[in-house]
């Protein structure tokens, strides 16, 4: 067992895994429950045995552990077994009574001086063997720094609020992604960062991620209280914290604030540009407004269920303000995104269109929509339309990396693979963790130069899904194009290996089902691949031109089991 136990709070998990990584490499052993001690079965036999066994017991001092019930309880086991104790405060801390009596008479430690920490666990017999050394947890790509909103607990009585947390970091995140100077994470990778079981140091060396805001939400009827602190995890430090109440009249002045104490925080000016953006409304109808919220929630699901739930809350918004921009992009991006993987013909993208270039003639200065608009006109077979909605996208907002993905997706479309190429390399040197651009990139390379030049970009994308998958292995969608990719290289049974957790998973999304489908297809595993095919056609998949010519599913055509999958489909459609 470890010599030296460390008690903290999961919320300050950043600080202790930092701790850890110095005491390390200082040649002192420590230990720590990396489950997180606020979780419900953390108080076990284990960590009582750990408290009996260690030689000192450290306990992170913070607003977070001083109301934290397991670390109380850690506290007072450690008092009671007559352990050397060593309180290392994080921030400045009144003590509670709960903590009062075990700690009364200790000198405290700061965590940020970690020198005068080797030095107090020196005098309870710890000697470390050797000088600690400061891992460099992440490399900085380029000049920008990297920035991630993480996932805001919902601290609401009724604990029904998660939708509101997640739209408040959905537009911290909106808003902060307008700023060159930053290289901030996506809402979808932070909605993903939900089902992550590791340490924050692990992703943030993974993602190359070095300052993230961590907070929470309190909502009771109109009443609203937000928490935010901004960490640099090089450090282990929190630049800011603070806590702001109001109501829903005023969260938009809310949000700003926090937009703001991030910059001032990282020490990022902003343009005048920049700083009108990250002061502009959205809109002044708040029921709209939390319509808005709830539907962007349903839209990062990246489900059929999800994209129409959002259709219809969007369509009461935009009822409730018709000038809501924001809302007329969202709802033709859903529209658009179900009528690619779900119709049969264009009524939904022609629907988006019209959504589109209403938000377009409201604000004619938001980039996003040229984006969406090139998407959509590519559905429509509008080319021209779509080339120009797409540099319009590049010439308003270079720094954004969907502008150049939405370019290199109409050359992909038009069957100008190499044109494709060079706006993607922009896209991914903005974003290196772009998934979506590395599975184009490959695929414009296959179209540009046959099989080895895929090889050579499937194996550039590699590296990016391996840390992805690793960090999160229940995103089917990454999991099913890391399996491609594994496949393109030439690694067909690590491809089939990554896919089995995939086999026995129920409410597969159709699109998963489908891509599954293709794989065990080109693998000659063509009963599992009738098997995933059905169940796509079952989840809702309708692209009948898609499955009549996708040359993935080649393999399939003459089975009878096939041809009749496509005849019930066809017919389906034509009832």
């Amino acid at each position: 067992m470890s010599d030296i136990f460390i008690s903290y709070s999961s919320k300050d998990r950043a600080q202790a895994d930092q701790l850890i990584q110095l005491l390390g490499s200082a040649g002192l052993s420590v230990w720590i429950d990396k489950s997180g001690i606020e979780a419900a079965t953390s108080w076990s036999k284990e960590i009582v045995q750990a408290i009996n066994e260690c030689k000192a017991f450290v306990v992170l001092l913070s607003p977070n552990s001083l109301l934290s019930n397991n670390v109380i309880k850690e506290v007072s086991l450690a008092s009671e077994k007559r352990k050397k104790i060593l309180p290392l405060d994080l921030e400045p801390v009144q003590l509670t009574e709960d903590f009062e009596y075990q700690l009364a008479g200790l000198q405290h430690a700061s965590m940020t001086n970690i020198d005068a920490v080797i030095r107090a666990l020196a005098k309870l017999g710890l000697e470390a063997t050797g000088a600690p050394q400061p891992p460099k947890i992440v490399k900085e790509t380029d000049a920008r720094k990297s920035l991630m909103i993480l996932p805001f607990e919902d601290l609401s009585p009724t604990g029904d609020n998660g939708w509101f947390a997640d739209g408040i970091v959905s537009e911290l995140i909106s808003a902060l992604s307008n700023v060159k100077a930053l290289r901030t994470m996506d809402a979808q990778t932070t909605k993903e960062f939900k089902g992550f079981k590791g340490h924050l140091t692990t992703y943030a060396s993974e993602m190359k991620i070095r300052y993230f805001v961590q907070g929470d939400v309190r909502k009771f009827g109109d009443q609203i209280k937000i928490s935010s602190r901004l960490l640099d995890i090089e450090t282990g430090d929190h630049l800011w914290q603070d806590s702001m109440k109001g109501t829903m009249d005023n969260i938009f002045d809310l949000q700003e604030q926090v937009a703001k104490k991030v910059l001032d925080g990282l020490k990022v000016h902003l343009t005048s540009a920049e700083f009108k953006k990250l002061e502009q409304r959205t809109t002044d109808n708040i029921e709209a407004y939390e319509l808005y919220m709830r539907a962007r929630e349903q839209y990062d699901l990246l489900r059929k269920v999800g994209h129409e739930q959002a259709v219809a809350l969007l369509r009461q918004a935009i009822a409730l303000d018709p000038s809501f921009v924001a809302a007329y992009r969202l709802l033709a991006q859903a529209l658009v995104q179900i009528s690619r993987i779900y119709d049969t013909d264009n009524t939904r993208a022609v629907e988006a269109e019209g959504y589109a270039e209403q938000a377009l003639r409201l604000d004619p200065d938001m980039h996003e929509i040229y984006y969406t608009l090139a998407n959509i006109y590519g559905k429509l077979h509008k080319m021209e339309m779509a080339k120009t909605a797409a540099l319009e996208a590049v010439r308003r907002a270079p720094h954004d990396p969907q502008s150049h993905f939405s370019l290199a997706y109409y050359y992909v479309d038009i069957g100008e693979p190499n044109e494709a190429i060079a706006p993607l390399e922009e896209a991914l040197r903005l974003d290196p963790e772009f998934k979506l651009a590395y599975w184009l990139y490959q695929r414009a390379h296959w179209r540009a130069g046959g099989a080895l030049a895929r090889r050579s970009a499937a194996e550039r994308a590699l590296p990016v899904f391996t840390r992805w998958v690793n960090l999160h292995p229940d995103d089917e969608t990454a999991r099913v194009w890391f399996a491609y990719l594994l496949q393109f290289a030439g690694r067909n049974e690590d491809a089939i290996t990554v896919l089995l957790p995939l086999r026995d998973r129920k409410n597969l999304d159709a699109r998963s089902s489908y891509n599954l489908a293709c794989l065990h297809a080109n693998q000659g595993l063509f009963e599992d691949a009738m098997q995933f095919l059905t169940a796509a056609i079952s989840a809702g998949f309708a692209n009948y031109g898609v499955l009549v010519s996708d040359e993935d599913l080649d393999p399939l055509r003459e089975r009878n089991d096939f041809r009749l999958l496509v005849k019930k489909l066809e017919a389906k459609l034509n009832a």
